[in-house]
C-alpha cells in the first residue's frame, strides 16, 4: 500500500466551489509560463493522488514532477513551465495506490482540464494550443469516434460473458478495434511530427509518439537546425538513440527460431531458468510485459484461462517484465494475480534480456516448444488457445467460432 499524505476532507459543495475559485484566481494572477490542472475524474476515482510526471532517457522509466490530492473527486495543481512545452503523464491512483486512469497532454501554461469520461474513454484532456493542435484532427473525427463507439460495445458484450469462445472471439475484435484506434492516432501524429510548419508542434508530435527510432532522429536534426526547441528535447534524442542502437544490435526473432535460455530473479528472490522451465513443460509462453502496459495487462485472464485449461497437459508462462520500479512490478502482480513464473532485472528497455529478444514495444511473447524452437510470435486470446488446443490436444479447435451477436450490425474501419 502506497502512503498518502492525511488532507483536510471539505464538504463536498464547498470543494468544488473552492477549487473552481482557487484555479480562476491563479490563472488571474498567473504569469507567462505558469500553468494550472484543473480536474473533475470522480466518476473513476474520488480520495487519492494524481501523479504528474515526464519521461525520463532511460526507455520505460519516467520523473516525477509533482503530485496533488484528490478530494471528493477533483483536484489542482499549479506551477510554471521551465524550459518550453513538454508531454507530461498524469495518473491517479485511490488511497490504496490502485491506478485508476491516465493521460498524456502537453504541458503548457494556461489552464488544462481533466475530466473522466467513461471506462472506455478513460480521461480527457483539454489544454492549450499545442495541445489542441496534436490532438484535435484525431480525437473528433468520425473515423476515430466510430473505433471508440464499437470499442466500447464489445467490451461491454465482453463483460457479460463468461471464459469461452464468445469471450475469445470479443476479446479478438477488442485487440483489433484497439489497433484500429492507435492507428489513427499515430497516423495524425506521424503526420505532423513529419509535415507541420510549426517546429514546436513537430517536436511535440515526436514526443507523443508520432516518429520512433533513426526517424526521430533525422526529424531531431532537421528541427534543430531552425530552431532551439525545448530542453525535453534532450530526453527524446536519448531515447531513440537507445531504440535505434538496440534495432542495429539484435536480431529479430520469428517463427521456427531457437532462443538462447535466461535466468531473472522473481519477487520471492529466487533465481528463475528459462532451460528449467522448458525442461519441465512442452510449451511455454515467454511473455514480456510492464506494469504501465495496459494491453498487457488486460490479457491476463485470457492467460489465466489458458493455464487452468492446458496446464496440466504441458504449457506454462514465464514472464519478463520490463518495469524499472520494483514497487510498480509488485503492485501490478498482486492486482492481476499473477500465479506463474514473472521475474525481472528492473532495467526495463535497456535490459540486455529485453534487448536481446528484440523487444522494442509491448506487448510482445513467444510461445516455445521444449527445445527453445518458437511455434507461434504474438500468440494472444483465441489465437494461443487454437495453437495450445492443436499442440497439447483437446476439443477446443473444434468448437464454432461464436461471433459477437450484439455487433453484428455494427460496421468496422
Amino acid at each position: 500500500m502506497k502512503n498518502l499524505r492525511k488532507h483536510h476532507q471539505w464538504p463536498k459543495g464547498l470543494c468544488a466551489v473552492a477549487l473552481a475559485a482557487a484555479a480562476l484566481l491563479e490563472i488571474a494572477h498567473a504569469d507567462v509560463d505558469d500553468y494550472v490542472i484543473v480536474g473533475h475524474i470522480s466518476d473513476a476515482v474520488t480520495t487519492g493522488e494524481v501523479i504528474l510526471s515526464r519521461t525520463s532517457p532511460y526507455i520505460g522509466g519516467t520523473d516525477e514532477l509533482t503530485r496533488a490530492a484528490i478530494t471528493d473527486g477533483r483536484f489542482r495543481i499549479a506551477g510554471r513551465v521551465s524550459g518550453g512545452p513538454g508531454v507530461v503523464s498524469l495518473t491517479a491512483e485511490d488511497v490504496e495506490g490502485n491506478r485508476k486512469g491516465a493521460a498524456r497532454f502537453v504541458l503548457e501554461p494556461g489552464e488544462i482540464r481533466i475530466d473522466y469520461v467513461n471506462p472506455v474513454t478513460g480521461f480527457s484532456v483539454r489544454g492549450g494550443p499545442y495541445h489542441q493542435r496534436l490532438t484535435r484532427g484525431w480525437q473528433d473525427s468520425d473515423e476515430y469516434l466510430a473505433a471508440i463507439a464499437d470499442y466500447a460495445e464489445v467490451m461491454a458484450a465482453r463483460a457479460n460473458l463468461d471464459e469461452g469462445p464468445e469471450h475469445d472471439a470479443l476479446m479478438s475484435e477488442a485487440v483489433r478495434l484497439q489497433n484500429t484506434i492507435n492507428r489513427i492516432r499515430g497516423g495524425a501524429l506521424r503526420s505532423i511530427a513529419l509535415t507541420d510548419g510549426d517546429p514546436l508542434a513537430s517536436f511535440l508530435a515526436i514526443a507523443m509518439g508520432g516518429l520512433g527510432g533513426a526517424q526521430a532522429l533525422e526529424r531531431l536534426d532537421e528541427l534543430e537546425a531552425i530552431t532551439e526547441l525545448p530542453a525535453s528535447a534532450s530526453i527524446y534524442r536519448a531515447r531513440n538513440e537507445t531504440l535505434t542502437r538496440m534495432a542495429a544490435n539484435t536480431r529479430r526473432i520469428g517463427l521456427n527460431d531457437r532462443v538462447d535460455g535466461f535466468a531473472a530473479t522473481g519477487l520471492d528472490g529466487d533465481t528463475y531458468r528459462l532451460e528449467d522451465a522448458l525442461a519441465e513443460n512442452k510449451l511455454v509462453l515467454v511473455e514480456f510485459w510492464a506494469s504501465w502496459c495496459g494491453p498487457c495487462r488486460a490479457d491476463v485472464p485470457n492467460l489465466r484461462a489458458a493455464v487452468e485449461r492446458y496446464g496440466d497437459r504441458g504449457f506454462a508462462i514465464f514472464a519478463f517484465s520490463l518495469d524499472t520500479d520494483r514497487e510498480d512490478w509488485q503492485d501490478a502482480s498482486v492486482e492481476d494475480g499473477l500465479t506463474w513464473i514473472n521475474t525481472s532485472d528492473l532495467k526495463g528497455y535497456d535490459s540486455p534480456i529485453s534487448q536481446h529478444f528484440a523487444v522494442s514495444m509491448l506487448p510482445k511473447n513467444l510461445l516455445v516448444d521444449a527445445n527453445g524452437v518458437v511455434v507461434s510470435v504474438h500468440a494472444r486470446g483465441e489465437r494461443l488457445m487454437e495453437t495450445l488446443s492443436e499442440m497439447l490436444g483437446d476439443e477446443y479447435a473444434s468448437r464454432p467460432r461464436a461471433t459477437p451477436t450484439a455487433l453484428s450490425n455494427a460496421t468496422y474501419v
